[in-house]
């Protein structure tokens, strides 16, 4: 058990929510209303061609999660020679995706214990409307004492900003008592270690690890937590 902290620090996607689930769920009500004929597999592979690299950009700092709701619905109109407006496919998309509620196994029960001991922070890359969505309507989302998002601050994992931002919130802002917990390697992860605070890796789909890992322990299921922090 690590006694030392006092504030952690969440990703949501693929560390508390399914985020594979919620987006398969919005991506066909999306292809619903493009009245696209292609079959889901290729109309999830076209879309991923145009919002993957977006969102690795968004890591590089080169573009924000606000910009990328609209841009990647833009580029998939152009891909399917369609003429539906990107932006009522994007708050259509936006608000399915938010009423995506599937929480990783345990992750209720595991929130809640550790928000006896700890106090909890979501940090989080996503779209503001839909993590504001799905924490609202999450019984996770009582757990959490704030909820700090790329779009609302205007600073994304990994830079260092964000992670000041959510230690400028709690009690403590001594980095020794804060730990990030997330499933990026690169947003979380990274991020967490060039602020200067320990984190852990949730490697859910037990992915080889790094030669070199910066974090300071990897779980492979949700619950593993507890055995570490309680």
């Amino acid at each position: 058990m690590i006694q030392k902290y006092e504030v952690l620090l969440f990703d949501l996607d693929n560390t508390l929510f399914d985020f594979e689930a919620a987006e398969k769920e919005a991506l066909i009500a999306t292809k619903e209303k493009l009245n696209s004929e292609l079959t889901y597999e290729v109309f999830h592979d076209l879309y991923q061609s145009v919002n993957k690299p977006l969102w690795e950009a968004l890591e590089r700092g080169e573009i924000s999660s606000g910009e990328i709701k609209t841009e990647r619905f833009i580029r998939l109109i152009e891909k399917l020679n369609s003429n539906h407006d990107p932006i009522e496919i994007s708050e259509f998309y936006t608000a399915r995706l938010g009423e995506g509620i599937h929480p990783i196994p345990d992750a209720l029960e595991v929130v809640e214990q550790l928000s006896s001991r700890y106090e909890l922070v979501a940090l989080t890359n996503g779209i503001q409307k839909v993590q504001e969505s799905r924490m609202s309507r999450s019984p996770i989302g009582k757990f959490f004492k704030h909820l700090v998002i790329s779009e609302a601050v205007g600073y994304s994992k990994p830079e260092p900003e964000i992670f000041d931002k959510a230690l400028s919130l709690v009690k403590t802002t001594e980095k020794t008592k804060a730990l990030m917990i997330g499933d990026s390697l690169k947003a979380d992860i990274e991020g967490a270690y060039k602020f200067g605070i320990d984190a852990i890796w949730v490697n859910l789909k037990s992915v080889k690890s790094p030669q070199n890992p910066t974090y300071i322990a990897q779980v492979n299921h949700l619950k593993d937590l507890l055995s570490i922090l309680i």
